[in-house]
């Protein structure tokens, strides 16, 4: 048995497969190629089901905070979606959405966030070494406090159009009458 040594360049993860070499009467290898990589975005390489973008979406406030949306559509294999701040911290989302269709998986998650800052929502398919993401900025105005105020302030005008409006109504009668 002799040794030998091949260098491959340029590989994609397309290439990962089994392989014969057949080295005329003398052996017959068979070989595993697996072709990893880093997780990045691999949508140029024409990996089928590969995710595009995330696309996210501010729902709007609620209670607990400001509700924000991402979704992943045509993916193959199934992404795992998650959401981060700009630490790079994973947050707590409520359970995905997850719908199938012909091995093509649409996933939507949802997560609710209290602090003025950037969010991203990220799709993982380990299986083949690709991961994508989109990015938002979200500005929490005071939450409540901020929906409080503002009511408090529409009240405190209504009410001194309110006196205005008496105040001319009692000068106009007491003009009328001869008072003033």
């Amino acid at each position: 048995m002799e040794n030998a040594s091949i260098i491959i360049r340029h590989t994609k993860l397309t290439d990962s497969g089994n392989y014969i070499c057949d080295f005329p009467g003398r052996q017959t290898s068979h070989i595993q190629l697996v072709v990893d990589g880093p997780l990045k975005d691999r949508r140029g390489e024409n990996i089928p089901g590969a995710a595009p973008e995330p696309y996210i979406r501010i729902l709007g406030e609620t209670k607990d905070g400001e509700l924000l949306q991402c979704v992943v559509r045509g993916a193959s294999p199934k992404p795992k979606v998650e959401w981060k701040d700009s630490s790079g911290n994973i947050l707590p989302a409520k359970d995905p959405q997850v719908s199938e269709r012909g091995g093509r998986y649409d996933i939507t998650l949802q997560t609710t966030v209290t602090e003025t800052g950037n969010y991203t929502c990220v799709s993982t398919q380990e299986e083949i070494n690709h991961q994508i993401y989109a990015e938002t900025f979200v500005s929490i105005n005071g939450g409540i406090f901020n929906t409080v105020t503002i009511a408090c302030v529409i009240v405190i005008g209504v009410l001194f159009l309110l006196v205005v409006v008496l105040a001319v109504i009692l000068c106009r009668r007491n003009k009328q009458r001869g008072r003033y």
